[in-house]
């Protein structure tokens, strides 16, 4: 019986310490609401030819909000996607075809890893089955007004940018500006 007791008690004790160990090494996500309250680092560009402005001194979790404009891709002719501080965001794409879609739902950033991920949820991140509606993506810093975000066609995320900017998986976004 002693030996029972003792196989139980080294049992329940590896798992407390595999359980602390993987909270420890576990990404943490954070969304607008939790992006005061965690440290965060300014995303480097990951490539020689993409400069980070060296006026830039928000991280990411502040420079990305707002209102920003999508280049034309092979995906769409036009579009915007607005990231608001809750951790919401609004993407509207208008299509070659003429069709258009706009999408509502939450973002979430991994700023620490590298490069930068976030995921780009239709409705909620947390809900059931999101991982079948989720944008899984990689993001940079090109300048203060200008970013690239590069999601994947299946749940990975992607490893590295794309060269062609004009590839559907690839948007290039430049703030809008209010006159």
């Amino acid at each position: 019986m002693n030996h029972f007791k003792f196989l139980l008690f080294f049992v329940s004790l590896m798992i407390f310490a595999l359980t602390v160990h993987a909270k420890e090494v576990n990404e943490h996500p954070i969304n607008g609401n939790d992006a005061e309250e965690r440290h965060t680092e300014l995303v480097k560009p990951a490539s020689p030819d993409t400069v980070l402005n060296e006026n830039s001194s928000k991280d990411i979790t502040q420079l990305i909000l707002g209102k920003w404009e999508i280049a034309p891709n092979k995906r769409a002719s036009e579009g915007y996607i607005v990231f608001d501080v809750n951790g919401t965001y609004e993407m509207y794409e208008k299509f070659h075809d003429g069709g258009g879609v706009t999408k509502k739902g939450e973002y979430l950033l991994y700023s620490n890893v590298t490069p930068v991920r976030i995921d780009i949820c239709l409705d909620k991140c947390n809900n059931s089955g999101a991982e079948w509606t989720t944008l899984f993506g990689i993001i940079r810093v090109i300048s203060d007004e200008k970013l690239e975000i590069h999601t994947s066609p299946d749940s990975n995320y992607p490893s590295a940018f794309s060269d062609d900017k004009s590839d559907k998986y690839t948007m290039i976004l430049s703030i809008e500006r209010l006159n």
